[in-house]
């Protein structure tokens, strides 16, 4: 649904859902209550009482700034992946790419 109503979920007897699981409403998604965009990065909060998008990031924004700015273009969102083989525990390896430092621009 588009609307955000959980219709269905995966093996729901066998999954141990609780009977209590999903009733009135409960697992379907929440409206975004705030929702801003800066230099081609979208932001949502859950809540109405948040600072304006551009006081909240402060001192970050440059960091986004010095990223969208490689290029004249702007920011680009290319179609495709990028995969390689990982010779560790998987976890460190997430935990690594989901720094700020490793966000792949060109």
């Amino acid at each position: 649904s588009n609307a955000g109503k959980l219709l269905a979920v995966k093996d729901p007897r066998g999954a141990g859902y609780p009977e209590s699981f999903n009733k009135n409403g409960s697992h379907d998604l929440t409206r975004v209550a705030r929702f801003e965009s800066y230099r081609g990065f979208l932001f949502g909060s859950l809540n109405h009482d948040v600072l304006p998008l551009r006081e909240h990031l402060g001192e970050a924004a440059k960091i986004i700034d010095m990223i969208v700015d490689q290029s004249p273009e702007g920011l680009e969102v290319l179609r495709g992946s990028s995969t390689y083989v990982y010779d560790g525990n998987w976890k460190l390896q997430t935990e690594n790419g989901a720094d700020g430092y490793h966000v792949t621009a060109v």
